[in-house]
C-alpha cells in the first residue's frame, strides 16, 4: 500500500512538472510606448505663454532628438488650438531624408494621435518631428534653457522652425522655447 501511494505521488508530481513549460515560467516583460513632448509637458518642463490662432506666417515646427535605444515611432502626434488637418512629418537629421509624413486631424486643444507604418529608430542617430500649420502654443521657462532634457528613452535636443507651408527641414536649433505640440509614439526594443 505505501508502495502504490509513493508511485502515485510520483506520477501526480512528474504531471504536474510536465505540465509546466518554459514559457508560463518566463517573465513577462511589456515594452510601453512613450510620448516625450507629452512627458515634458506633464511633467511641468515648460509654461504655456500664448496661444496663436490663423497667425499670418505658416512655419514647420518641431524638435530635434535622439534615442538612447533602438526602437520604433508607430504614430505621429498633434496638440494645436483649432481644429483641422496638419501635415506632420519625421526627418533623418543626418541625412535629410524624409522618413514618414502623415496628416493628423486635431480636435482643437486636445492631443491627437494618428497610426503610421513603423519607422525605425537607431540609437544615437538625430532625427526632427515637425508640423505645418500656422496654428500653434507658444511655451518657454522664463528665458532659461528647457533643451536639452531627457524623456524617458529619448533626448530632445531642441526646437527648430522654418517659415513657409513647403516640407522643408528646419535649420537653426532653439533651447530656451518651444513652438507647437507634435509629438511621437516610440516603441524601444527592450
Amino acid at each position: 500500500m505505501r508502495i502504490q501511494k509513493l508511485i502515485i505521488a510520483f506520477v501526480v508530481l512528474g504531471l504536474n512538472l510536465s505540465s509546466c513549460s518554459k514559457n508560463e515560467d518566463a517573465d513577462i516583460i511589456e515594452i510601453l510606448p512613450e510620448y516625450p513632448m507629452k512627458t515634458l509637458m506633464e511633467d511641468g518642463a515648460m509654461e504655456l505663454v500664448n496661444t496663436k490662432v490663423n497667425s499670418p506666417n505658416t512655419h514647420e515646427i518641431g524638435y530635434r532628438f535622439k534615442s538612447f535605444k533602438n526602437g520604433e515611432i508607430t504614430a505621429l502626434g498633434i496638440r494645436v488650438p483649432d481644429n483641422g488637418s496638419y501635415r506632420v512629418t519625421v526627418w533623418n537629421v543626418d541625412t535629410q531624408e524624409i522618413l514618414g509624413t502623415a496628416y493628423v486631424t486635431s480636435t482643437s486643444g486636445l492631443l491627437s494621435f494618428e497610426d503610421i507604418d513603423p519607422i525605425n529608430i537607431e540609437s544615437g542617430t538625430e532625427y526632427f518631428v515637425g508640423i505645418n500649420t500656422n496654428d500653434y502654443y507658444i511655451f518657454n521657462d522664463s528665458g532659461n534653457d528647457i533643451f536639452p532634457v531627457e524623456s524617458n528613452n529619448i533626448l530632445v535636443l531642441g526646437y527648430s522652425a522654418q517659415f513657409g507651408a513647403n516640407q522643408v527641414l528646419p535649420g537653426n536649433l532653439v533651447t530656451t522655447a518651444y513652438l507647437g505640440m507634435v509629438d511621437v509614439k516610440f516603441v524601444p526594443n527592450n
